[in-house]
C-alpha cells in the first residue's frame, strides 16, 4: 500500500518544524560559563523556577538550572 499525499505532507512539514526548532537553538562559540543568580533567593528544587528567575537577569543568560540546592544562569 503506497502513502497518501497527507501523510507525506504531514511528515515533511514535521521534519522542517523540527529542523527549525535545532536552528533556532543558540549556541555557543566558547564554552559554557555559570554564575549563581542575583535574583533567586532560597534553595532551588526546580530547574523551571530558575531558569524563570535567570531569564530576568541578563540577555545573554541561555538557561538557568538547579545544582546543590542553589540556582545557576548559564551564559555562553
Amino acid at each position: 500500500m503506497a502513502p497518501s499525499r497527507k501523510n507525506l505532507f504531514v511528515a515533511v512539514l514535521l521534519i522542517i518544524v523540527i529542523v527549525a526548532a535545532v536552528c533556532s537553538m543558540p549556541a555557543c562559540t566558547q564554552s559554557e560559563c555559570r554564575h549563581l543568580s542575583g535574583k533567586y533567593h532560597g534553595l532551588c528544587f526546580v530547574d523551571y523556577a530558575c531558569d524563570n528567575a535567570c531569564s530576568f537577569e541578563e540577555p545573554e543568560i541561555i538557561y538557568g538550572a538547579c545544582d546543590d540546592f542553589k540556582c545557576y544562569c548559564h551564559t555562553c
